[in-house]
C-alpha cells in the first residue's frame, strides 16, 4: 500500500485535498533562512503533490539537520518533513524517528501527531491512530479539521460511526467547504441507515 493510498497529506500552511486518499497529513513550514531545511520543505510538498520521492530528496533535510544552523523548533519541522519523505518512501520506521525526534524537540507542533497517526492508521493499528490524532487536537495545528478527519476515519474503521461521524462534523464546522469531509460524512451516515 502507498502512503497516498490511505493518507491525504496536508500542510500547516495549507490543506490539499489528494483524491482518493482516506486520512491527512501534515508537514510543518519552516520560517527561518537555512536553504537545505527550506529545500526540505520544498521536497515534502511536492512529495504530497506527486505521490513521490526518491531516497537522495532525504538529502536535503539531513544537511540542514547535520549542519546545526535550526533553531529547535526549524529543528523539528525539518524532522517532520524528512519524516513525510520517509512515509512516502514507505519506510515508516524512519519516518517514526524522525517523528519521535521531532516531538523531543518541539512536543507541542501537531502535526507530528497526525503525521504519527497516519503511520498507525496505515498498519491497521486503529485506537493508536486516534490517540494520536486526538494528541493533535491538544497540541498546536492551524487546520484542526485534518485531526478530526484522519479520526473519524480510525472510527469508521472500527465500526463506530457515530464517533466518525461527530469528527467529519467537526471537521466540516472548521471547513465547511472541504469535499473529502463531505463525502466521508455522506458515507458514514448511508452505513448508519
Amino acid at each position: 500500500m502507498t502512503l497516498h493510498s490511505a493518507v491525504t497529506i496536508v500542510l500547516f500552511s495549507a490543506s490539499l485535498a489528494l483524491v482518493p486518499l482516506k486520512a491527512t497529513a501534515q508537514s510543518v513550514t519552516i520560517f527561518g533562512a537555512d536553504p537545505d531545511a527550506l529545500q526540505c520543505y520544498g521536497k515534502a510538498n511536492y512529495a504530497v503533490d506527486t505521490d513521490g520521492t526518491t531516497p537522495d530528496e532525504l538529502a536535503s533535510c539531513t544537511r540542514a539537520l547535520d549542519g546545526g544552523q535550526l533553531s529547535t523548533r526549524d529543528r523539528a519541522a525539518t524532522h517532520v518533513n524528512r519524516g513525510i519523505l520517509s512515509a512516502v518512501l514507505e519506510d515508516y520506521e524512519n519516518a517514526m524517528r524522525d517523528y519521535d525526534a521531532a516531538m523531543d524537540l518541539y512536543p507541542r507542533y501537531g502535526a507530528i501527531y497526525v503525521n504519527r497517526g497516519n503511520i498507525f492508521f496505515l498498519g491497521e493499528s486503529y485506537d493508536s491512530a486516534i490517540d494520536e490524532y486526538t494528541k493533535a487536537l491538544d497540541a498546536d495545528m492551524s487546520e484542526y479539521q485534518v485531526p478530526h478527519l484522519n479520526r473519524g476515519m480510525a472510527y469508521e474503521s472500527l465500526g463506530l460511526y457515530a464517533d466518525a461521524e461527530d469528527d467529519y462534523r467537526r471537521a466540516l464546522e472548521i471547513s465547511p467547504n472541504w469535499i473529502l469531509a463531505q463525502t466521508k460524512l455522506a458515507r458514514v451516515l448511508a452505513r448508519m441507515n
